[in-house]
Formats: structure tokens, sequence, C-alpha cells
């Protein structure tokens, strides 16, 4: 198996398949399974693994509460928000907002990283991104390494400074 974006397709040249007749064991018993249950997650704006603009949050924003300005951000940019693994096992977003070895990969033109210190297990989920931003108050964070451009600052005032300027062009 290969995660997806892992990599750019490249044609391989080889020469024509074979194909080759293989008998299947038997499953056993079918039909088994009932679905008891469908739950279809809403959502507004580009899919995460399909945009072309990203801002993610992490645990640097201290509170649930605070993932609300990820949102409007990415809003204001028709961007998809996304989310480091630890604010997505502390219950502050869906998993389906997860970035990283655990979650989706994304390779958009724009990832936005407010507050993630860029543990490997995020990093791996969006270094393919063309242009990384990130926003944290540690200059020593491992995010820093790969963002094309860095922030020194704290979020809770970066961020709402720059939602307001968003709102101003508008």
């Amino acid at each position: 198996m290969v995660r997806p974006k892992s990599f750019a397709a490249e044609p391989g040249g080889g020469g024509a398949p074979e194909v080759v007749e293989v008998e299947s064991p038997d499953p056993g018993a079918t039909n088994a399974a009932r679905i008891l249950q469908r739950h279809v997650e809403e959502r507004t704006g580009p899919k995460l693994d399909e945009a072309a603009i990203v801002v993610s949050g992490g645990r640097g924003l201290g509170e649930a509460s605070k993932y609300e300005m990820i949102e409007e951000l990415a809003k204001l940019l028709r961007a998809a928000p996304g989310a480091s693994r630890a604010i997505v096992d502390a219950g502050w977003v869906p998993y389906s907002h997860q970035v990283g070895q655990t979650g989706k990969t994304v390779k958009p033109t724009v990832y936005i990283a407010c507050g993630i210190s860029g543990a490997t297990q995020h990093m791996v989920g969006m270094k393919g991104s063309k242009n990384i931003v990130a926003i944290n108050k540690d200059r020593e964070a491992p995010i820093f390494s790969i963002a094309d451009l860095g922030v020194v600052g704290d979020v809770h005032k970066v961020v709402p400074r720059l939602i307001e300027a968003l709102r101003a062009r508008s």
C-alpha cells in the first residue's frame, strides 16, 4: 500500500502486465454484517485532502474554543481547517480534521500551522506542502525547520490581526 499524496506518480516504462488467474479461498458467511447507523459529517468549504490552502491549529491554541479562529481564518482564505493529533485526541475537533501520519496527508499550495510545534507525526502529513507558514511563540519549535515563512509570536495575537487584515480587504 502507498499513502495518498506520498509521492508524485511517474510513468514506469515497463512492459505489458501478465494476467494470472488465481483461485480465491471461500470467504465464509456473507451478508452477516448489517449497517445499523450511518453518520455523514457536515462540512463547508473544500475537503482537507484536496484544498489548495490548509489552516491548521494545534495545542498552542490553549483551549477548544480558540479553534474558532482557525475556522474563521480558513473561511476567509477559502481554505480547509486542519488540526494536529494533540487537539483531535483532546476532543477539540473531529478526527476528519487531523493532519499527520495517522490522519490525512495534505499537499496544498499553502499550509498555515498555527500553534503547532511540529511533532514528526504531524510533519509527515504536511511536509509536501508547496509553501509552509508557521506561527509559534517557541522559536525553537521543530515546525520552523521546514517552514518557508516563520512567525515567532503568540498565535492569539497574530491570527486575530491576520483575520482583521483579511476582513478589511473584503
